[in-house]
């Protein structure tokens, strides 16, 4: 999500609007044919049987961690997760956990970077459980603003937190996996990151060779970024992507986000049964007034707030993977509490649907925090979320 007016949020962010994806007919959700853009520049993996898609059958229907490890010291989010709690996601259905880590706060100087026995000691109360608690895990790198802005100078950092943590966990079971960065943009755009993520898959193979490694493409993890992704001939890579369309709808009434979109009573799907009518005040672009309008008048299979948001989009991911012999996985879906809880539940079982539709594994924002799944004061999911995300 794009941030406006502020550097970090307590809550996930994005693109406002996903941009234009070639090859498919995202605007109306068709598969279209994939072409890859720059052939041959990234080899093709002919092996379906690879360790990344043995792999992958670990990470079908996970849950992100979020606004826990990633928060940086001296600010309180006010999220904490206990030990009995991954018994419970097990419980519910998830098979992993997808845990934000703001590795970087703890990092001493240059140029060893050493990282704080703090870290690692609170990184692993969650693997630890997780892992017991028969979930796989995915720990990445989350929030690491310094390498976004100049992408350059923070290599050596990122490089070297990389090879720390590969040496500490190098004996834990094939079950944990890394994520080299959350959501790459502005300056660590794809082109960029491609051979620092190879200089990272190297220095990770060196104590960890049979250990899973999760990439994102540049532009927030945006799927329409995966034709610009060129990875070495590393057989145990996972990609991961993220979606939060239809935006509007998912971060109804977010702050965090600046203007737009801090309207409320979007509906999933639309049309609505009475069309929403925007207070003035709130002095709307005109794109989210044009987005409202066809909201309001069009029917559910041309509403923008509809499956039609994101099927396209994910046959294009599905499509990308065919081709390069890589796997997908979606790391962060999700939509915020501001929603009617009918609605979320409507969005969330639609995106379950495509996934399963398109064969891809998952990940929801979050466990407990502003899009969360359980209901810590009721202990029990939020409205409708279990048989969205795990009925028959």
């Amino acid at each position: 999500m794009l941030l406006t007016g502020c550097t970090r949020s307590p809550s996930p962010v994005r693109q406002l609007a996903a941009p234009p994806i070639s090859g498919v007919a995202a605007q109306k959700g068709e598969a279209g044919t994939f072409t890859p853009m720059n052939p041959p520049q990234m080899r093709r993996l002919a092996n379906f049987n690879s360790p990344a898609w043995r792999a992958s059958k670990r990470f079908m229907r996970g849950v992100n961690l979020g606004n826990y490890l990633e928060v940086p010291p001296g600010e309180n989010w006010h999220i904490t997760v206990s030990a009995p709690e991954f018994a419970v996601m097990k419980k519910e259905g998830f098979d992993h956990v997808r845990v934000p880590i703001g590795w970087q706060h703890y990092a001493g100087p240059a140029p060893d970077f050493t990282l704080s026995p703090e870290i690692f000691s609170r990184v692993d109360f969650v693997v630890t459980n997780a892992l017991a608690a028969g979930l796989a895990v995915i720990i990445n790198i989350h929030h690491f603003d310094e390498l976004d802005q100049d992408p350059a100078a923070a290599t050596d950092e990122f490089l070297k937190i990389w090879a720390q943590i590969a040496v500490y966990y190098r004996k834990f079971p094939r079950q944990l996996a890394f994520e080299l960065d959350n959501e790459p943009h502005d300056n660590a755009t794809t082109a960029v990151m491609n051979p620092i993520y190879a200089r990272a898959i190297a220095e990770i193979r060196k104590t960890n060779p049979h250990r899973t490694v999760f990439v994102e493409p540049g532009g927030w993890g945006g799927i329409n970024q995966l034709q610009e992704l060129i990875l070495p001939p590393d057989d145990n890579v996972i990609v991961s992507v993220h979606s939060y369309e239809p935006f509007y709808f998912t971060h109804q009434g977010a702050t965090w986000t600046g203007p737009p979109p801090k309207i409320t009573g979007i509906r999933f799907p639309g049309p609505p049964a009475t069309p929403l009518v925007p207070d003035p005040s709130l002095h709307l672009p005109q794109g989210m007034l044009n987005w409202i309008h066809r909201y309001n008048t069009l029917p559910t299979p041309e509403n923008p707030c509809s499956p039609l948001a994101f099927e396209g989009r994910l046959k294009y991911a599905r499509a990308w993977s065919d081709y390069y012999g890589r796997p997908i996985h979606l790391g962060e879906f999700g939509c915020y509490t501001k929603a009617d809880p009918q609605s979320r539940a409507r969005f969330y079982a639609a995106c379950r649907r495509a996934l399963a539709n398109d064969k891809i594994g998952w990940a929801i924002w979050d466990w407990s925090a502003g899009f969360r799944y359980w209901d810590k004061t009721k202990n029990q999911p939020m409205p409708g979320m279990r048989q969205a995300l795990f009925g028959k």
